[in-house]
């Protein structure tokens, strides 16, 4: 009996060592993971103050970006401007350089107007080109044309033919005095015009040398019709090769 009693309180002993060093080892545990979760934490408000700094300089970059391209819009408006006023200024200039002195005026062939109308029951552009020939010569003039649109493409501009637009456009003409070219199109949902693009390029004889003439027009003003005449605000480029 007494050697039971001696087992017993033997094992009572080894059981509360056993539940001590239990004890102890989950506490050692407990405080190696309580120190985790304050580096842990230290971390994470590291982190969120990293990316709060990120957000602010990403916020500014983002707004300096938009200044710049509001900046090269409004420049490129007015670029844009002003040749429109400088385009005025030299179709009047050629003007009357052609009533003062007419003996200095260029043989060839001039794009004298075009306007545009849009169709309301086809939902396209109506336009139509007048083909003039100087003065002086009088003589049959012939040649290719070719309309291109200068559109759109995120910031940047892009040119796209007319005959991609519609399958009954004119490309070449022929002439003595004058001659109209009609054709009408249809723009693509969502695309956006800048300009219209017309090349005039005269084939040479023994009487005249091959011309090119470009004449562009700005889309706005041939899409407005309280403007006044578009061939007002139209820029060229005529060369003429030997």
């Amino acid at each position: 009996m007494k050697r039971l009693r001696n087992s017993v309180v033997k094992w009572l002993v080894i059981s509360l060592l056993c539940l001590l060093l239990g004890f102890f080892l989950g506490k050692f545990k407990q405080d190696i993971l309580d120190e985790k979760l304050s580096v842990m934490a230290v971390d994470l408000h590291t982190i969120k103050i990293r990316n709060q700094r990120v957000e602010t300089d990403l916020s500014r970059v983002q707004i300096i970006s938009v200044s710049d391209q509001q900046t090269i819009k409004s420049l490129l408006q007015s670029n844009k401007q002003l040749q429109n006023e400088l385009a005025i200024v030299n179709n009047k200039l050629y003007f009357y350089e052609g009533v003062i002195s007419p003996e200095l005026e260029k043989t060839g062939v001039k794009a004298h107007s075009f306007e545009m109308t849009e169709n309301a029951k086809t939902g396209g552009w109506d336009y139509e080109l007048v083909l003039m020939q100087s003065k002086k010569g009088r003589r049959f003039l012939s040649g290719n044309i070719d309309i291109s649109l200068s559109i759109f493409e995120g910031e940047n501009l892009k040119k796209v033919s007319l005959s991609a637009l519609t399958e009954t456009l004119e490309k070449s003409f022929k002439f003595k005095y004058f001659q109209t070219v009609q054709g009408s199109f249809v723009l693509p949902e969502g695309m956006m015009v800048d300009e219209v693009i017309v090349n005039l390029n005269v084939v040479g004889n023994r009487w005249y040398k091959a011309q090119r003439v470009e004449q562009l027009y700005d889309w706005r003003v041939l899409t407005t019709h309280d403007v006044g005449d578009a061939s007002e605000y139209d820029s060229s480029d005529n060369s003429t090769t030997p």
